[in-house]
């Protein structure tokens, strides 16, 4: 019994500090008001220009969206990614900054949606610090109907099929509402990397095994369904700098 009890702890406090590791990131997306993109497109570079330049611990990645839901949307994304305790640590607004946001964006807004990701670590081929200055990315949502410890320990298998294929993969799942899990594939050649039509599942097979892919598809099948897709072109003119 003592061991069981000490093995506990052991696996409780791994736990606990796995948590207080995670690495997080936050995203909002901006629909802009029709007609408003030029608009939209000045204040904000020349509100980030003041208020949030590279070496700000808040400096941000803004993309422009092609497809899916938030298609011609911006989405922008933490520069800098933080872990649960650091985002304890308090941080003031820069004078100004308030008044400026109000001015120079607000108004050319329909709407703003912001999510908190965490990074997977252990579902990725990538570490979250890795192709930062690429400037194209591709994201596919998948949303969870049944969690399944099943359905990820197939999905800890994918990381060396992505080396397999030579996918540059970061993993997320959100946080905050609906659970989801946001694959990020990285291009660093651009679009073109997307002509090589990979057999994705004959690479898992070759992997795992004849007939891998078919038993387990029927797992995942029940764990998730792929929701959207996007193409994201980064905003050089619009990001921190």
């Amino acid at each position: 019994k003592m061991k069981k009890y000490f093995l506990f702890l052991t696996l409780l406090f791994t736990s606990i500090f796995t948590f207080a590791q995670r690495q997080t990131t936050s995203r909002s997306f901006h629909k802009i008001k029709m007609g408003h993109g030029a608009a939209y497109d000045y204040g904000m570079e020349k509100h980030n220009t003041k208020f949030f330049p590279i070496s700000n611990s808040r400096a941000m990645v803004i993309w422009n969206i092609t497809g899916g839901k938030h298609d011609g949307e911006r989405m922008i994304s933490d520069a800098n990614p933080r872990s649960f305790a650091e985002r304890d640590i308090p941080w003031t607004w820069q004078e100004g900054s308030n008044d400026s946001w109000n001015i120079n964006v607000a108004p050319h807004l329909e709407s703003r949606q912001t999510e908190v990701l965490v990074f997977r670590p252990e579902f990725s081929n990538s570490k979250i610090d890795d192709n930062k200055d690429v400037e194209k990315v591709l994201q596919t949502e998948y949303t969870i109907m049944n969690y399944s410890k099943a359905a990820n320990d197939i999905r800890m298998r994918f990381p060396k099929l992505f080396d397999k294929l030579g996918w540059k993969m970061k993993i997320f799942e959100t946080y905050t509402g609906e659970q989801r899990v946001i694959h990020s594939r990285r291009l660093p050649n651009g679009w073109k990397d997307l002509d090589d039509m990979q057999d994705f599942y004959a690479a898992y097979d070759e992997i795992y095994g004849k007939g891998s892919w078919e038993k387990d598809v029927l797992i995942l099948d029940n764990y998730w369904k792929r929701t959207d897709r996007w193409m994201m072109t980064r905003n050089i003119a619009l990001s921190s700098k």
